[in-house]
């Protein structure tokens, strides 16, 4: 039996979403998903909680699409965890920002990929009147005190545009821009050839990026190769080096990370087995990691199809889980 704390949870509320964005991990709006009932949704929140649960990011899909998404919130506040919404915003307005603020809410977390409508409309396939209001739902998180963070997904289109989106963070207020790498997988696998070379991003960070480590903003990022003097082997596989959280899909399968799950390979699903059950089983882990052994490389994760590190002068540089967040100053010796 497993003793370690399960610390966060990345609770995937619905499938369900409004957008169709071209690197979604999940594919959602496209295919229906069952949805845990609300009264599920709490055990799950108890359970974790028991276990040593203290964060919890609510996801989805858009989750504002999930008719009871505020009743899973005011559940886990009662429970005391740090709750962060993770949504695009553009179903939200000043009124159901402040009834957020009201029900505890500590965080919400908004996708912006690009510092004007033409770059973001390339990821996530709106239009002007659609950025504009998400840039407004921002300016209203900081004013109501969430702790405000910009999600932006970089291709090989938009790296140059990173700074840029930091500066209008820095502009509105925002506390944090987390810069995640695109990983073909999901529906992006079928735009895998705008991923960015790995070494031309981290080429990138090092000239432009770096520069905002006294800014005043927080900045968070994936590479997920690096030089070798900042590698070590533990920044490979997050999962199965840290142990530290669980993704639960909406229809109750469980996984240990985001990409496992767009790979729709689950360790167990709740409605067969209970948070703690999966959590402190380690025959059913060692199982699962023997299992999915096919899609790891040597001491790497899962072959992301987006690029091959036979190209690379792996002397010089370390393979990094791309999930995995570095701050500004993991990156400065």
């Amino acid at each position: 039996m497993i003793r370690e704390k399960l610390p966060k949870l990345d609770l995937n509320i619905t499938n369900k979403c409004n957008y169709r964005c071209t690197h979604c991990a999940f594919d959602s709006g496209c295919f229906e998903m069952p949805e845990l009932s609300l009264q599920e949704e709490k055990k799950i929140l108890v359970d974790t909680k028991e276990l040593g649960g203290r964060r919890i990011d609510i996801t989805g899909g858009e989750p504002t699409l999930r008719r009871d998404y505020k009743e899973i919130i005011s559940a886990g506040k009662t429970l005391d965890y740090k709750i962060e919404l993770v949504t695009n915003a553009s179903l939200l307005d000043a009124e159901k920002l402040r009834e957020l603020r009201n029900l505890g809410l500590d965080g919400i977390a908004i996708s912006v990929d690009g510092s004007n409508s033409e770059i973001y409309n390339r990821v996530r396939k709106r239009d002007e009147e659609t950025f504009q209001r998400v840039l407004s739902n921002i300016r209203e998180a900081v004013n109501l005190g969430f702790y405000t963070k910009v999600n932006s997904v970089v291709f090989d289109f938009n790296y140059g545009d990173m700074p840029k989106i930091s500066d209008l963070c820095l502009d509105m207020g925002v506390k944090e821009h987390g810069i995640y790498y695109f990983t073909p997988v999901g529906r992006g696998v079928r735009s895998s050839e705008s991923a960015i070379d790995p070494v031309k991003w981290l080429e990138f960070i090092r000239r432009e990026i770096l520069q905002y480590k006294d800014s005043g903003i927080e900045i968070s990022l994936e590479t997920p190769l690096i030089e070798k003097e900042y590698w070590n082997p533990g920044l490979g596989c997050v999962a199965n080096t840290e142990r530290s959280h669980l993704q639960i899909l909406p229809d109750g399968n469980v996984y240990p990370c985001a990409i496992l799950a767009s790979y729709q390979k689950p360790i167990a699903n709740l409605t067969e087995k209970s948070v703690r059950d999966i959590w402190e089983n380690k025959g059913l882990w060692d199982g699962y990691w023997k299992d999915i052994s096919c899609l790891f490389k040597g001491e790497s994760c899962v072959d992301f199809r987006a690029f091959d590190l036979s190209q690379y002068d792996m002397d010089k540089y370390g393979f990094v889980c791309p999930i995995r967040k570095f701050k500004l100053t993991d990156l400065i010796k």
